[in-house]
């Protein structure tokens, strides 16, 4: 029986390859999983920083924000695609922290809340979405278009895996310093890495486009554009996000509830991280005692 239990070369390099495979299978479905359930906790953090901050704070980095969107209506498109361009980083001269979250997406239809970063460098899109380089800050304003990069997916976040479930009539918001703004999804389209005049403004409005690769799977040369018109009917004191108590005019809200496939996505994911953590626990058990097997008949 002993004998049996014994490691020998060829099992022992067994247990460890499948351990090994364990790990790189459920690790990323822990933290995607501990990052879906985690969002809230991270958006209130975000919020009380942001109330702690003084109104000339605030009101400098607006001011900044404007001088660098005047800038950039005034100036031809000129973008780097985050996703392929090497060393991607632009140097904000009046932004000092731009390693902290400006502002905060949230997608109601796909439950996500996202912290949102000036440049979109690739440290930057791996913790949540950014603002492209080369188009507007998203602080709104007529003639403004801001474009957000994510992922479609991170191997510790969906990101923006599932923004194809979006619809015309859907809410994405925009939250900065106890201020929120309202967008709602007009069009998309697929353009190529390289189609950059295509992110140019369109007349006086004020455009929120959310950028990610395309197709769904991969290989995903192109680039797929979520475009958003800032609902101007809407304003902070008007509506609050959701997940906070609604007044009752509110409740016939379209994006309220979470699309079905994103739940089922994250119930999934929930179920093979628990399987896998499990699976793991127990094959190092066995991989453990027959070491010791191992152990006790070299010391006999």
């Amino acid at each position: 029986m002993k004998n049996r239990l014994r490691l020998t070369k060829s099992s022992t390099i067994g247990y460890l390859l499948i351990l090994l495979g364990l790990l790189f299978v459920t690790i990323p479905l822990i933290r995607r999983t501990y990052n879906d359930y985690s969002a809230i906790a991270s958006k209130k953090k975000f919020e009380q920083v942001q109330a702690k901050r003084s109104d000339d704070e605030v009101n400098q980095e607006t001011e900044n924000a404007e001088e660098y969107n005047e800038v950039v209506k005034n100036s031809d498109v000129t973008v780097s695609d985050p996703f392929t361009a090497e060393d991607y980083q632009i140097k904000y001269e009046k932004f000092t922290k731009t390693n902290t979250p400006f502002a905060y997406l949230s997608i109601p239809k796909l439950d996500k809340q996202l912290p949102l970063y000036l440049d979109a460098t690739l440290d930057h899109i791996s913790r949540g979405v950014a603002q492209v380089d080369g188009t507007a800050i998203p602080i709104g304003g007529a003639g403004m278009r801001s474009v957000i990069a994510g992922h479609r997916g991170w191997w510790t976040d969906t990101m923006f895996l599932y923004v194809d479930q979006l619809q015309a009539g859907d809410y994405v918001y925009v939250e900065r310093d106890e201020q929120t703004m309202r967008y709602v999804v007009h069009d998309k389209e697929v353009i190529g890495p390289y189609d950059w005049e295509k992110l140019a403004p369109r007349g006086d409005e004020d455009i929120l486009t959310l950028m990610t690769c395309s197709p769904f799977m991969p290989p995903r040369p192109n680039r797929l554009l979520i475009n958003c018109y800032r609902d101007e009917s809407a304003i902070a004191e008007k509506f609050q996000m959701p997940g906070k108590e609604l007044p009752a005019s509110q409740n016939e809200q379209a994006d309220s509830k979470t699309d079905n496939m994103v739940k089922i996505t994250r119930i999934i994911t929930l179920v093979f991280a628990i399987l896998g953590t499990i699976l793991f626990i127990l094959t190092l058990i066995r991989f453990i005692r027959r070491l010791k097997v191992n152990i006790d008949y070299a010391n006999n």
